[in-house]
């Protein structure tokens, strides 16, 4: 990685996106869902992550994009030069685009979605592995309650699998999310004590106490809620596995080294190896 002057935001070489590109081919056969993932852009409607409760939670992460307009400004008695917000932001997570693509939809049956994008967290801090732009790779189940439960729980031994495959040391945490909006912080304990997050904690520096580089999330209702995704008559619940590629890639030259012939293959488990 070399440092660019932004703080989060380093130029990745090749080699680093040599091991990304593995990674995403590992995790398209992991999988088993289809032919790869749909890229999203990393930008979403302001309107969509307002209804998802994101900056109700976490105004400070949440990056705006704002543009010059002399025409508004001068309508509205603004100043000269003034930059006020446009109608999008930069997506914090892949899986809301999912969301908002299903939103006002009645499902018949179980939804899997692969996604991945470029995601952005205004955290300005140059400690490893906390980027401000990053990229997730997300495989998202929509439908009933138990369905979704169950899909959840079945990619927990899978993610450890994947990972442990790649030689890393990795741990299973219980934590909680932020996708449950601003009630979530009063949530924590309960979120805990049902289980609705497990992160895969692995280090990415010798002093590193433990950096989550994967998680395993069920939502419950509270997305099908607000974008209105109903699975027959009763809201939708969901589940989402994510993977930090970036952080991935670290974990993976702590492990072993930046010599590449000092890893394992990068492959699905039990999926013959291929140069």
């Amino acid at each position: 990685m070399k440092e660019t002057g932004i703080p989060g935001a380093p130029a990745l070489g090749p080699a680093f996106e040599r091991t990304v590109a593995e990674l995403q081919a590992a995790l398209t056969a992991t999988a088993g869902t289809g032919p790869g993932p749909t890229w999203y852009p990393p930008l979403m409607s302001a309107a969509r992550i307002e209804q998802a409760e994101y900056a109700e939670s976490f105004p400070h992460l949440l990056g705006t994009v704002h543009a010059y307009a002399p025409e508004r400004s001068a309508q509205r008695g603004e100043p000269v030069g003034a930059r006020p917000a446009t109608d999008v932001v930069l997506a914090p997570a892949v899986c809301y685009n999912v969301y908002a693509e299903l939103a006002g939809q009645r499902l018949e049956e179980q939804v899997v979605l692969d996604a991945a994008g470029y995601c952005y967290r205004h955290e300005a801090t140059s400690e490893t592995g906390r980027f401000r732009s990053f990229r997730m790779r997300e495989f998202v189940a929509l439908g009933p309650p138990e369905q979704s439960a169950d899909w959840r729980d079945a990619w927990i031994p899978r993610c450890e699998a994947f990972l442990g495959g790649l030689g890393l040391d990795v741990e299973v945490v219980s934590a909680t999310d932020p996708f449950f909006g601003p009630g979530g912080r009063l949530m924590r304990s309960t979120q805990l004590e049902q289980g609705l997050k497990y992160e895969f904690v692995a280090k990415l520096t010798a002093d590193d106490p433990g950096t989550a580089i994967a998680s395993a999330n069920r939502h419950r209702d509270h997305l099908g809620r607000r974008f209105d995704i109903h699975h027959g008559e009763d809201v939708a619940h969901s589940s989402c596995v994510a993977f930090g590629l970036e952080r991935i890639t670290l974990a993976l030259v702590h492990a072993h080294g930046e010599d590449r012939r000092n890893w394992p293959r990068i492959t699905a488990p039990d999926a013959p190896t291929a140069v």
